[in-house]
């Protein structure tokens, strides 16, 4: 069986960059609240659901047109355009699961033509953040959706590659047909993937599914 969709995270994946959460952080000077806030996760103290609550409650008020600047300057990963051209010109259906935030993925999105993407919601009003969230699912749990997207396309999970570097990722590589870590951001993603790509041109990772591709 041969592959028909390919599925990539965002942060560190599609772009240069990490996270769009800790680059606003960075933006709007609230790094030391973004800080604690990962730790007391990390450490058990908090969940997912309440991590992001109270990450998106520093950004209160912020302006929309900041994030966009933060978004706007974003650089794709060497390759990303015409990964993602090759793919869709051999017939496979190409997607975003980002655990980060709709305003990033929606630009990458419109910017490489991928016209699905599942991801959280950063809400805003009037042209401000409301210092809320909208959380579709949380760490680990890539597995629940990525049988949304692949239900979305008509596509089995066998027929399925995903493309993704961190931690994040690694609980959604054993469900599909074909996993890929793409420039690891540590060993265990690399470990946890059918292919490792160390390489930084998004390209090298088409022999791999094209070979297999229906």
């Amino acid at each position: 069986m041969g592959f028909r969709l390919v599925v990539f995270d965002v942060d560190g994946t599609l772009t240069r960059h990490s996270s769009i959460w800790w680059r606003l952080h960075e933006h709007f000077g609230t790094v030391e609240g973004g800080r604690k806030l990962y730790d007391q996760f990390f450490a058990g103290e908090i969940t997912y659901q309440q991590w992001a609550y109270y990450d998106a409650l520093l950004w209160t008020d912020k302006p929309l047109s900041e994030v966009m600047e933060v978004v706007e300057k974003t650089e794709l990963v060497t390759g990303a355009v015409e990964t993602v051209e090759t793919l869709k010109e051999q017939g496979l259906k190409v997607a975003i699961l980002s655990g980060g935030v709709d305003l990033m993925a929606n630009d990458i999105a419109s910017r490489l033509g991928i016209d699905y993407v599942v991801t959280n919601r950063l809400l805003h009003s009037n042209g401000l953040l409301t210092g809320k969230v909208e959380v579709l699912f949380g760490w680990g749990e890539k597995p629940t959706m990525i049988r949304r997207v692949t239900e979305h396309f008509g596509v089995s999970l066998d027929e399925t590659v995903y493309v993704g570097d961190g931690l994040n990722d690694v609980s959604v590589f054993s469900e599909v047909g074909l996993s890929i870590a793409f420039m690891p951001e540590h060993e265990d993603v690399a470990e946890a993937a059918t292919v490792t790509i160390r390489d930084d041109d998004l390209r090298f990772i088409l022999p791999h599914i094209l070979s297999e591709a229906l």
